[in-house]
């Protein structure tokens, strides 16, 4: 039986990672958005299923909002209208699934909430390897293949030959690395072309941050697994920051912090899914 909001995702899936509307994609690529999509459809039951989902509710106000926003996007509600029709949609299919998708948002936001603040000896501990470092940061984008041996395309063999494909192509300049972590990132960045921003020591897995602050600005990384999958970083910038207030330095530390134990949170509460 075909779930409800799989042709939503197949065209989320299809514009985020080839720029194309589905009915433009090739064979390869439309088989590639459909996985994408079913997986997303089986990860979104779960967590509807979950207490946690079952106790969230979304007011239809929002699901309203985020239609209209959608809609005047287009010429016309007409075309809005069409452009659904021929992705296999209509406007009470998007309706539907769009409350499916902000339910799951408010879902994971609701347990991420559950993680308490960082420690503030690790706070003040990474405050004073930044003093001696100088504050160096860098400007990082990213591109992430995920481990998951549930889906053929994502096993740990083929994912490593995914990525380095991808590695491939940004050393030989096929294509800008921004672009690249747009069509094949699988990390939430990608909608920003793989761009993470300024990093500082201390806030990034340590096998990322170890390859990150050894690069030159432009450098692109071999590729690194963590537990999240493989990656491959570009340098874009080395930067020299200038010393901020403590108190407003250890503010943006215990921000970062948090952010990525919520993270962690999330991931962990999904595997118990």
């Amino acid at each position: 039986m075909l779930h409800p909001s799989l042709p939503y995702h197949q065209l989320k899936f299809s514009l985020q990672m080839f720029h194309r509307p589905l009915s433009a994609l090739e064979s390869v690529e439309y088989q590639a958005v459909t996985s994408r999509a079913e997986a997303e459809c089986i990860l979104e039951g779960k967590i509807l299923s979950s207490k946690e989902g079952r106790e969230t509710v979304v007011a239809q106000k929002a699901i309203e909002d985020t239609l209209a926003a959608i809609t005047e996007r287009y010429e016309s509600p007409q075309a809005f209208t069409d452009d659904l029709r021929a992705n296999n949609l209509d406007p009470a299919a998007m309706a539907s699934a769009l409350e499916v998708e902000l339910t799951v948002k408010a879902t994971l936001r609701q347990v991420a909430a559950q993680t308490e603040l960082p420690d503030e000896a690790k706070v003040t501990e990474i405050f004073a390897t930044a003093k001696q470092e100088k504050h160096e940061q860098r400007r990082l984008r990213h591109i992430l293949i995920t481990i998951n041996d549930q889906f053929p395309e994502n096993s740990r063999q083929t994912a490593l030959t995914r990525i380095t494909t991808v590695r491939e192509k940004a050393l030989a300049k096929a294509g800008d690395f921004s672009t690249l972590a747009q069509r094949y990132s699988e990390c939430p960045s990608a909608l920003q072309g793989g761009s993470i921003g300024p990093v500082a020591r201390g806030t990034m897995l340590p096998s990322l941050e170890e390859a990150l602050f050894a690069m030159e600005q432009g450098e692109i990384s071999n590729v690194i697994e963590s537990s999240m999958g493989f990656h491959i970083l570009l340098c874009e910038e080395v930067i020299k920051v200038n010393t901020l207030p403590p108190e407003e330095t250890k503010a943006k530390i215990r921000k970062t912090l948090h952010a990525q134990a919520q993270k962690r949170t999330v991931q962990r509460w999904l595997a118990t899914l």
